[in-house]
């Protein structure tokens, strides 16, 4: 029997723009800034993750402008956001 670690459960790596689409749609869906933690947890309830660990894929689309993002000392990490 092969042990699987149950943090990955098999979730399936998105690429490219599917990748950014899909945290995009997270985002616009929660109509508020989510966390890194909170972010992730969407992307598995939907048995995927990002190509990169998630904050690194989270920064990547910061820097490009696709997506806002701050460090919040009342949330104590990362929050993020789309504007408009």
């Amino acid at each position: 029997m092969i042990d699987h670690d149950p943090s990955d459960m098999d979730l399936r790596r998105l690429e490219g723009n599917e990748a950014v689409d899909l945290i995009l749609e997270v985002l616009v869906e929660a109509g508020r800034p989510l966390t890194t933690r909170e972010v992730q947890a969407e992307t598995e309830k939907r048995l995927v993750r990002c190509p990169d660990s998630t904050v690194v894929f989270l920064n990547r689309l910061r820097i490009k402008g696709l997506i806002k993002g701050e460090r919040s000392r009342e949330r104590k990490g990362w929050i993020w956001w789309v504007e408009g």
